[in-house]
């Protein structure tokens, strides 16, 4: 097969127009492009062991990508080509490019070329072996990979041993336990003999619980010789593409064919767990499999401060323009009626047509003087920095989580500032919020509720009720029809006269799944009551956990599963005597608490076992039976369909679908006969919905429906069809089988109300206080039922208690666009101090299309509105959400979940957070930054973003302060030399001026300046507001530093050029000179500026200083007189003279003094929060009193609202914080 290490083009459609549209492409003459032959059809067929045919015609056909996988950006011959491209992306590399060019041009600029040439190859170099080292690092974890070794079945049933890369599609690998899959396999056999294997798809998607996969019950008893006898199978299935859980397949076998799906499957990455080995059959390899193809590349995102400066850079580029312009025209005029004047010009020829050629030639020369106004440096000095902010991030103990041993992860360094900047946060609530650690804790059965405050409605007397009645008394016909009770059985329940003592209960699971154990409920049980054992037993059936031996507990087991609820489920009906045991292909066997007639015998047998001492005897202390049931058909769980279906075989041989999901969605699907679902059982039902959600736990409705034979065999039928069809141009097998579901998913019983709690993660109220009073607007986005969501908002702070809550439930268009005009008008006369809008996901469907859009996000974006929670969301909704708010409103956002759900709304965001959480890595490998617990997300913002916004934003401006002071320098040049192009410093001081006398201490300053302390930036977090408005930078704020630079330079030029000029005669010399002030000066605001001293930036600012003039001491001497013979000398001439001493020292201290002044009035008359904090540090009363005035300031936070602009220009609330303040400074 060709190659996978090459370039291709891969199709992964299933249309044939696309397959067409591959053959007839103009890129099939180059090998390198050609497609496989194997993948120019619309299914992929596998021949079992083709690789080893001696067949030319079937090789010919069976060729398909090799299972070599490289994860590298560049190959060894095109990284200097492919590097460089992608760097000159960039509009300030491509502008140097272009000086360097016009340098290089003879006769048009005085500058050497090495001026313009050696800072923009340094910044090149440092990006490219960047760049390179991070991709020799992935090359060599692939170079790992694909050296593994696999053992191969060939023709015979013996097997050899392969490296991963030397697989092939058609191969049938023996993968043994506790090791890795080489390539996406469909399992045919394992050392179980019902074909089952369990898995591990933590590298996959995070996740650590055991899931099974099984093979065909077909192919289960094949022996490694059939298997690997070439042709002795033949696999149909869908062409690569990345859903992870998606699959679509046929096996073909002696004349006969079988549907294949995501169960018979086992994905590269995932591991072998609690099975000796498995035979399974390669389908897709290398950068095909689903793993590779999920592997996206890093996500750019170019922070708001980034464009920012991008914006004001255009204007520098107009302000330079005008300049050269300037400079070109005077040049031209001087030319022509100045220059024949001066006779060391030399020029004879003062005409307009040679005054123009010369004033064209010094256009581009004035363009390369003053590109030092663009400081091409301040690009990889920002890189360095923001790498450096975020190994701080990885490093920081504060955000270190005891439960795993893991550190936050910084997975993206373009977006330090951003955290800084956050104005919206969109939250999932499930694992978010809270810590996805579900526990039972009440339930309700038929209208009576369990484990709550309704326990003397339930009891012994309950037996005495009327049978028909439905208050979840038994039906002695009904149970004999069922055919689960002997009637020994229900005359020895009925005499029955006290409830049963729950420790007799033997039970299987983890007690913390659980928190509910009712006595009253088990009575029933006992009792033979017929909603409660169906309801229990609806429980113990209608799920895909597994039963695993627990080795802590000789005898018992404990429950593995996709999904914690559902582990929660089981164990509550473990906890209440119905035990599921154990899972065997289509049977599942539960241990019931009563005695059948299908588990007599088996009962007896138990009891016999357990006299001999008989291995895996669990003893029970309550009359029990093992009872199996069939299983027929799962219909799994999905975020679309929202609930969950099983069809199950009692013993008695009646067919049930069991059935339980989201409760709006349960609703409308259920019996609306009211002799089935009686309007007194609703009404309970709802009310107990309703307290359910209140106290902030998760419901579902479970229901049953019973089917008879011939419509089950009618129906499996049609959905047998379904799971063996392949999408076409109307459905996926999916949608058609979940189609087909939906039909026998309806008209049910509604047996009862689960409720499972989610606890709150530690931290998330303060988390949430902190990030409110922050003033960053929390939106919660969650697939629950609004009360829960709301009520989980209340207990953990989000929403006040005394907040105006105004909901949006409408579902048409009209009605929506109604209720919005209401609760506007609501929002308008409401004199509350803050509010909160409750939607739902189907109103908010409605909402957002295009007639009622506007008015939904004004109603969203009030002033007074501080929450939004979001329920009942689907994923897509989700992403759907945060794009929106970003473009509509224009502001920067954060989205954080835990769950694959969530994947899709961290990456709409502008900064994504993914959290470690239960349910895998999905959001945390998806995100720019990871944490292990929401409480964490104060200090990544509050500290670590304040921090990085207001570093950075000095950065930039102090980058443009001293390049500006420079170029000023160059532009008074201008007017001394005749309008001429000549330079003002030499080459080299002008490239070592930002790469040596003005880097480090910055660089610094930047990854470890620190103007206030961790603790004052979570103790005040109304510091965050700088950032959230972009008070530090801004249009304001640069040309403010933009006009000191210039005033600055101005004094220098006139100070240091003209003192200088009057004691040499060189102006080689007073260039010297000027230089050295600039650097000086250049140092001093450094020091300035710079609010935390620690022993090493203050070594460093005095070190450049020092070093600079050993520098420019031996530069002037013999060492760089072969560079600059002009300046042989002049440093000597320059440091003798005490003028320039005193001249030096009294420009630096105009500095320090213009600055100190600045700070000292702004401090006494218009302060700003961090400086009142600064003063606040050692004085504890006053500490309390500005706390107190922020505090008094946030109760009359509606009445100071104003409006002001957002980091990119926009309108947004904002409220006044500083008049507040002034009294206490004082």
């Amino acid at each position: 097969p060709k190659s996978g290490r090459r370039t291709m083009a891969e199709d992964t459609s299933h249309s044939e127009d696309d397959v067409q549209e591959t053959k007839k492409s103009c890129w099939d003459c180059l090998p390198c492009y050609r497609p496989y032959a194997g993948d120019t059809t619309k299914l992929r067929e596998i021949v079992v062991n083709a690789p080893y045919s001696q067949d030319p015609e079937l090789l010919s056909r069976h060729q398909f990508m090799d299972n070599y996988v490289a994860t590298t950006r560049y190959r060894w011959w095109n990284f200097i080509f492919k590097n460089l491209y992608e760097q000159f992306q960039k509009a300030a590399n491509f502008y140097f490019l272009i000086m360097a060019i016009i340098t290089s041009i003879p006769g048009v600029s005085t500058i050497p070329v090495y001026a313009t040439v050696t800072p923009l190859a340094f910044v090149l170099a440092v990006t490219a072996i960047k760049d390179g080292i991070d991709d020799y690092k992935r090359y060599k974890n692939d170079r790992e990979l694909n050296n593994r070794t696999v053992e191969v079945l060939v023709p015979g049933g013996d097997t050899q041993v392969l490296k991963w890369d030397q697989l092939q599609v058609g191969h049938v690998v023996k993968v043994k336990q506790d090791t890795n899959f080489p390539a996406d396999l469909i399992l045919l056999s394992s050392s179980e003999e019902n074909g089952e294997c369990g898995i591990q798809t933590a590298n996959l998607d995070g996740e650590t619980n055991l899931k099974i996969r099984q093979a065909l019950k077909e192919t289960v008893s094949l022996s490694p010789e059939h298997i690997a006898k070439v042709g002795s199978m033949t696999v149909k299935c869908e062409r690569p593409h990345p859903q992870l859980y998606g699959f679509e397949g046929q096996l073909f076998m002696d004349d006969a064919h079988y549907a294949l799906n995501p169960s018979h499957m086992l994905l590269r990455g995932a591991m072998l767990k609690e099975t000796k080995f498995v035979y399974a059959l390669v389908i897709y390899t290398g950068n095909q499999t689903k793993v590779m193809l999920n592997n996206d590349p890093p996500r750019f995102k170019q922070s708001h401060m980034d464009k920012v400066m991008n914006k004001q850079l255009y204007l520098i580029f107009i302000l330079q323009f005008c300049i050269v312009f300037t400079c070109t025209v005077l040049s031209g005029w001087f030319y022509v009626n100045r220059a024949g004047k001066h006779w060391y010009f030399r020029i004879e020829d003062t005409s307009v047509a040679a005054g123009t050629q010369d004033a064209v030639t010094n256009f581009f020369a004035f363009y390369v003087l003053l590109s030092v106004m663009v400081p091409i440096s301040l690009i990889v000095s920002m890189e360095l920095v923001r790498l450096g902010q975020a190994v701080l991030i990885n490093v920081d103990n504060r955000m270190y989580d005891s439960e795993d041993g893991k550190l936050a992860a910084a997975r993206s360094t373009t977006l330090s500032e951003e955290l800084g900047q956050i104005q919206y946060i969109f939250s999932d609530k499930t694992g978010t919020l809270t810590s996805n650690q579900m526990a039972f804790e009440k339930c309700s059965i038929s209208g009576v509720m369990y484990g709550g405050t309704e326990k003397d409605t339930i009891g012994v007397n309950d037996s005495k009720r009327n049978k028909s009645g439905g208050d979840g008394s038994f039906d002695l016909k009904s149970q004999h029809k069922d055919g689960l009770l002997t009637e020994a059985d229900r005359s020895h329940e009925r005499r029955a006269t006290r409830i049963p003592d729950m420790s007799t209960i033997d039970v299987d699971g983890d007690p913390r799944f659980c928190n509910m154990s009712d006595p009253a409920l088990l009575f029933k049980l006992l009792e033979g009551d017929e909603a409660a054992r169906s309801y229990v037993l609806a429980l113990a059936l209608c799920h895909t956990v597994s039963a695993v031996t627990d080795i802590t507990r000789p005898g018992k087991v404990i429950y593995q599963g996709e999904s914690t609820d559902e582990i929660a489920l089981v164990t509550m009906a473990s906890f209440h005597g119905v035990r599921f045991v154990s899972r065997e292909r289509d049977v599942v066997t539960l241990v019931l608490p009563w005695v059948t007639q299908e588990g007599q015998q088996q009962h007896n047998d138990s009891k016999g076992a357990a006299a001999s001492g008989g291995p895996g005897h669990r003893r029970s202390n309550t009359m029990g039976s093992r009872v199996q049931f069939k299983i027929l058909q799962i219909m799994a769980f999905s975020s679309d369909r929202k609930r969950m279906a099983v069809i199950v075989q009692y013993p008695d041989g009646s067919i049930r679908v069991l059935i339980k999901g989201a409760d709006d969605v349960m609703e409308r699907r259920a019996s609306k006969d009211p002799q089935v679902n009686s309007p007194d059982m609703w009404k309970t039902t709802h009310s107990h919905l309703f307290q359910f959600s209140r106290e902030g736990l998760r419901v579902m409705l479970v229901g049953e429906r019973v089917l008879d034979a011939k419509s089950y065999q009618e129906w499996s039928k049609r959905y047998a069809e379904a799971s063996e069809s392949f999408a076409d141009k109307g459905d996926s097998r999916q949608e058609k089988m979940d189609r087909i579901a939906g039909e026998i998913e309806k008209d049910f019983k509604v047996l009862g109300v689960t409720a499972i709690e989610d606890k709150l993660q530690d931290g998330v109220p303060l988390t949430l206080k902190l990030l409110k009073k922050a003033g960053i607007k929390i939106w919660v986005l969650t697939g629950d039922k609004q009360n829960t969501a709301v009520n989980i908002g209340k207990s953990c702070g989000l929403i006040g208690w005394d907040y105006q809550l105004e909901y949006l439930r409408a579902t048409t268009p009209e009605d929506v666009m109604k209720e919005l005009k209401t609760i506007k008008q609501h929002l308008e006369l409401s004199d509350k101090q803050g509010a909160a809008l409750m939607v739902t996901g189907a109103s908010l469907e409605v909402g957002l299309e295009d007639k009622t859009q506007e008015l939904l996000f004004e109603v969203m974006n009030h002033p007074i509105v501080r929450v939004v929670v979001a329920s009942r969301m689907s994923p897509k909704q989700k992403a759907r959400v945060v794009t929106l708010v970003k473009t509509k409103l224009h502001v920067v956002t954060l989205a954080v979940g835990d769950g694959a759900n969530d994947v899709s709304m961290i990456r709409a965001a502008h900064v994504g957070v993914g959290i470690r959480g239960k349910e895998g890595m999905q959001a945390a490998n998806s995100s720019d930054y990871a944490i292990s617990k929401f409480r964490f997300l104060t200090q990544l913002l509050l500290v670590h973003g304040t921090l990085s916004y207001n570093r950075n934003a000095i950065l930039i401006l102090y980058f443009f302060y001293k390049n500006i002071m420079m170029a000023v320098q160059q532009i008074y040049f201008v007017f001394v030399c005749g309008y001429s192009s000549e330079e003002v410093f030499d080459g080299y001081m002008l490239n070592t001026f930002n790469l040596c006398w003005t880097a480090l201490p910055i660089l610094l300053f930047s990854v470890f300046d620190r103007p206030a302390n961790v603790d004052e930036l979570l103790e005040f977090p109304q510091l965050y507001l700088s950032g959230l408005h972009g008070d530090l930078f801004n249009f304001r704020t640069f040309w403010i530093s933009f006009f000191e630079a210039v005033v600055h330079g101005s004094v220098v030029w006139l100070m240091t050029w003209y003192t200088a000029h009057d004691m040499f005669d060189s102006y080689w010399v007073s260039s010297v000179a000027t230089y050295t002030v600039v650097v000086l000066v250049a140092n001093t605001k450094m020091a300035m500026i710079t609010t935390t001293w620690f022993w090493f930036n203050a070594l460093i600012i005095i070190l450049t200083v020092l070093v600079y003039f050993g520098f420019i001491y031996l530069y002037c001497g013999p060492i760089g007189f072969s560079f600059s013979p002009w300046l042989f000398g002049v440093i000597q001439q320059v440091m003798a003279r005490p003028m320039f001493y005193l001249v030096a020292l009294w420009l630096c201290i105009s500095v320090f003094l213009q600055d100190y002044l600045v700070y000292y009035v702004q401090r006494i008359f218009n302060p700003t929060l961090l400086m009142l904090v600064q003063e606040c540090r050692n004085d504890t009363s006053k500490k309390q009193d500005l706390i107190y005035a922020l505090n008094n300031k946030s109760a009359r936070r509606k009445s100071t609202t104003t409006y002001t602009k957002a980091p990119n220009g926009k309108q947004t609330d904002r409220q006044t914080d500083r008049h507040v303040y002034q009294p206490h400074s004082q």
